[in-house]
């Protein structure tokens, strides 16, 4: 995680374009570097915070006092992440970067408080060794960041020596580093330390342990059931239950729509002539052609016409029951799905299998069991990243089977 200074150093050149122009060529920036679709989607998180930082406040251009109330106000919706106040930062200083000025705050290099000259010199070999790499500044730097961070623990530790590495010391600076890093920073840690270790020539015992994975705190999630999936249509087509949560259903059933973008559906996003519906995805940030389905039309066309506020000026379609009327928050979704299944009779259980992932996962998982190929299945809910495609394949469970070796002889009785 990088360290800024508080000293705000914003460029004359900065404070003379509108905030939303600078978001736009701050997302053509990131386009453009062709980040990981994780990362891009961190970042259009990052962009919806300074766009509404900026409406809150009420001023289209950067300033000192602005971005010092945009940084506060960060802390204090996440006063127990900090990293919250750290990303805005980098953040600020891409968008300065997309508009070829200075960064908005300097970084604080923690590499220069690593007083030890035999770790310094260790540091500055492994930072040419992954530049012979051809790898991404960014990725160069994450690599070099934790590595830094594990050589100042050492330092403090009095273990000078690489060569004698044991496993306890790999052991205890994960454990002190998971007091500052977040959760979702510490599931690299592990593979950059094991890489830094293999350039060092460190001992097996130390190798091995930096290998193991850091524990991931969320359940991996699975394809909703047939059943389960049943019981929504049946809440959608009944006659009994709410409109507007029969709508988001219905958009979310036929198409696995993120939360998220049915929360930001806006009426324009709707060509009711041509029966498609076209939106911006807020996690890729890639623009998603989809079918209106009969179905899925008339719900939403029912919701607009009967129960959707009168007269409000807003474009949403989804908006609140109650004034002052605004947009629906993503997590209304889970709260949908919930109600749905309580009024069917069917358990609600709170651990991935009854979310609207678990949607997602079972609309491809039924396209692959049409023979759909998983790449087309995947893209058609709106992933373009191979890596994240890879992780459907466990769906096609047929085809699997059809590639798994048997089991060696010998091997059998073991494995009983």
């Amino acid at each position: 995680m990088p360290r800024f200074t508080e000293r705000i150093s914003l460029s004359d050149d900065l404070k003379q374009v509108p905030i939303p122009e600078l978001i736009k060529k701050a997302k053509q920036l990131v386009k453009r570097r062709n980040y990981a679709q994780g990362t891009t989607w961190n970042y259009n998180g990052r962009f919806n915070d300074l766009q509404r930082s900026a409406t809150l406040f009420g001023t289209d251009m950067l300033s000192e006092e602005f971005i010092t109330e945009h940084i506060e106000e960060g802390m204090h919706r996440s006063p127990k992440l900090a990293c919250s106040c750290v990303q805005r930062k980098s953040l600020l200083n891409l968008v300065a970067t997309a508009a070829n000025t200075m960064p908005v705050f300097a970084y604080e290099k923690a590499s220069v408080n690593i007083r030890d000259q035999y770790l310094r010199e260790s540091l500055s070999a492994y930072g040419q060794y992954l530049r012979g790499k051809e790898m991404s500044d960014e990725t160069i730097k994450s690599y070099l960041q934790t590595t830094t961070r594990f050589l100042l623990y050492l330092e403090k530790s009095k273990k000078h020596d690489l060569t004698k590495l044991t496993a306890v010391d790999i052991l205890k600076f994960i454990t002190d580093l998971g007091g500052d890093w977040s959760s979702r920073s510490m599931r690299i840690v592990p593979s950059h330390l094991k890489a830094y270790l293999q350039f060092e020539k460190s001992p097996c015992e130390a190798l091995f342990l930096s290998s193991v994975r850091t524990p991931c705190k969320s359940k991996p999630i699975c394809a909703m059931d047939p059943e389960n999936v049943e019981a929504l249509w049946e809440y959608v087509e009944g006659s009994d239950g709410d409109l507007r949560s029969k709508a988001v259903l219905a958009v979310l059933l036929s198409t696995g729509m993120r939360p998220v973008d049915i929360a930001k559906l806006e009426i324009d996003d709707i060509d009711w002539n041509n029966d498609s519906i076209s939106f911006i995805q807020s996690k890729t940030g890639e623009c998603m052609h989809i079918g209106l389905f009969p179905v899925m039309g008339s719900a939403i066309a029912r919701y607009m016409t009967e129960q959707r506020p009168k007269g409000t000026g807003l474009k949403f379609i989804f908006l609140s029951k109650k004034a002052p009327y605004r947009k629906l928050s993503p997590s209304i979704c889970a709260h949908i799905l919930k109600e749905a299944f309580k009024k069917n009779g069917v358990e609600y259980v709170p651990d991935g299998l009854h979310c609207p992932r678990a949607v997602r996962r079972s609309l491809v998982s039924k396209m692959i069991a049409k023979g759909i190929p998983i790449q087309k299945a995947a893209a058609s809910i709106g992933h373009v990243d191979e890596k994240s495609i890879d992780l459907y394949t466990e769906l096609d469970v047929e085809r699997m089977r059809s590639i798994c070796l048997p089991i060696p002889a010998p091997m059998k009785g073991w494995c009983v």
